[in-house]
């Protein structure tokens, strides 16, 4: 371990990054905004349609796409969160816990936690 060149602040600054893409909790910017978003326009369609069938088509596809956008989300924020934490232990200098950190992120089955339909890239 005592081979690691990390930069804390250069990795602050794009996990910094990452969670502006993520957004906030109230849904006002990022990923958790254009949810927000998404969600009024099926209302407004489900309005201007004024049609039981496309109401309960548009109900059906809110509930497949937010359930796996909220899964996206919090698997992105465990992500930057475990990052961030494996960086703080590294700059506190618990070298053996960064790398317990960063283990448990690697080693986690994204297959169970990533959401249906999402790929890794």
């Amino acid at each position: 371990m005592s081979t690691w060149n990390i930069q804390p602040g250069e990795v602050g600054g794009v996990l910094t990054t990452v969670f502006s893409h993520i957004g906030d909790e109230e849904g006002t910017s990022g990923l958790t905004g254009n949810m927000t978003d998404l969600g009024e326009h099926l209302v407004d369609a489900d309005t201007h349609a004024a049609s039981g069938p496309i109401g309960q088509a548009l109900g059906e596809f809110a509930e497949h796409y937010f359930r796996v956008l909220g899964d996206t989300v919090g698997l992105a924020s465990r992500a930057v969160n475990g990052a961030g934490e494996a960086t703080l232990h590294y700059v506190n200098g618990d070298l053996e816990m960064a790398a317990e950190a960063q283990e448990a992120v690697i080693t986690a089955d994204l297959d169970e936690e990533r959401p249906p339909g999402v790929g890794l890239y």
